[in-house]
């Protein structure tokens, strides 16, 4: 029998990476889809969208909620209304969908959307990025974060992995990186 997690059991977490990490006065964190209700290989969800909602504002004190999913993503999880309901508690909301266990398909976006987010932490910010697992294109998402502050793929792949575990699991994703990096040279 699979577990059921849900808001009351599992609380939702956020995986900050370390102030040496980022050296801004905000955070980045990686997490899980708030909210969502689905079943995977390994476990049932039924979590609470405002639940979740509330924990990433009044215990982690999440500013800015950054979310790789597209509508019929978050129609899938029971969580069509997130970034509304985010709105609603005075998060800032970012959206950019990403397919799961793909690439970002626009790299203009995806390079505004990494900027957006260090332009958010260098002002003091509390940013949480997510899609379904926290694991894959958020990881892509903060690991390039870190790129644009001048580590190299395999430190800033190494940095995600360390506060995150199973993340960047997807070798095109960590490839990615290696071609992030590049091109920021």
């Amino acid at each position: 029998m699979k577990p059921i997690h849900t808001s009351e059991t599992l609380p939702l977490a956020v995986d900050f990476l370390t102030p040496d990490h980022l050296q801004h006065p905000g955070k980045i964190g990686l997490t899980i889809a708030p909210g969502r209700q689905d079943e995977d290989s390994k476990t049932v969800w039924r979590r609470d969208l405002q639940a979740d909602l509330n924990r990433l504002k009044q215990h982690y004190g999440v500013d800015r909620l950054v979310c790789l999913l597209g509508a019929d993503e978050l129609d899938d999880l029971g969580i069509a209304t997130l970034l509304d309901d985010a709105q609603a508690l005075e998060l800032t909301t970012e959206n950019l969908p990403i397919v799961d266990d793909d690439l970002p398909t626009s790299l203009e976006a995806f390079n505004a959307l990494v900027e957006r987010i260090l332009a958010a932490t260098a002002a003091g910010e509390t940013v949480a990025v997510h899609c379904r697992g926290g694991t894959g294109r958020t990881g892509t998402v903060v690991a390039a974060c870190l790129v644009k502050l001048g580590y190299s793929a395999e430190a800033a792949i190494a940095a995600v992995q360390q506060v995150r575990s199973g993340a960047l699991g997807v070798a095109a994703q960590r490839d990615f990186i290696c071609r992030f990096d590049a091109a920021q040279t």
